[in-house]
């Protein structure tokens, strides 16, 4: 059971949420029993019912009233107009970040990546997606902007990325992906802005399941198109 300081009980409510989302323990179209979730968190219903009032003002929850809670699924629409906005505000990060940069800040984007090498890494898919993971983080918390960090979290959650790598599984060279950040990492290094915002926005673009929510969306546009001028 989480151990919960009741001062911020339902920001700690939403981060819970919000985690196990996007670790892929509440899948998209999952339904939210509110008297279960409550009593594994030893709380009241009251500050669950204020998170998830939050969390449906952000897209990410569903309330059907008589019916249920459930976890928001994203139409292909929404999933490529996230994925845009996240290859923007990333990219806005990046440059803000190595604007800022200092020696501490590339230390510790370095060292997400600290004992990986080209001839293993492709072996250590897990291990790499940890600190791809980490990677990102660091690099949006450099942009020293809180909302630009607030933002990118909620679109994160609403792509539900766990979800998306499963739903269209796409084997990726980790060898290039690495190289992408090395290079990320020397633009923020040489606190050059314009090239860390381009290499980030083209590293996330590239990533082949947000390639495949954009070949999905533009497919099911242009089935919708063919189907109203046949009607």
């Amino acid at each position: 059971m989480e151990s919960l300081n009741l001062e911020s009980i339902t920001d700690q409510v939403r981060s819970i949420l919000l985690r196990d989302i996007e670790a892929g323990k509440l899948a998209p179209g999952a339904r939210i029993h509110e008297a279960r979730f409550a009593q594994e968190l030893g709380i009241s219903k009251s500050p669950l019912r204020f998170a998830i009032y939050q969390l449906k003002q952000d897209g990410i929850i569903r309330i059907e009233p008589r019916r249920g809670i459930y976890i928001a699924i994203p139409t292909n629409k929404e999933l490529a107009e996230l994925v845009e906005l996240r290859e923007g505000l990333e990219g806005l990060a990046a440059r803000r970040a190595a604007v800022r940069a200092s020696a501490k800040t590339v230390r510790e984007l370095e060292t997400c990546f600290a004992g990986f090498d080209e001839g293993s890494i492709n072996n250590r898919l897990d291990e790499y997606a940890a600190a791809n993971r980490k990677f990102h983080r660091r690099l949006i918390e450099a942009s020293g902007s809180s909302e630009l960090i607030k933002a990118l979290d909620v679109i994160k959650v609403r792509l539900h990325l766990n979800w998306l790598r499963a739903r269209l599984p796409h084997k990726r060279d980790l060898v290039g992906v690495h190289r992408e950040h090395l290079s990320i990492i020397e633009a923020i290094r040489a606190k050059d802005g314009d090239k860390a915002e381009s290499l980030v926005a083209a590293h996330i673009a590239n990533v082949p399941w947000a390639t495949a929510v954009a070949a999905e969306f533009v497919a099911a546009e242009q089935s919708s198109a063919f189907a109203s001028s046949s009607a």
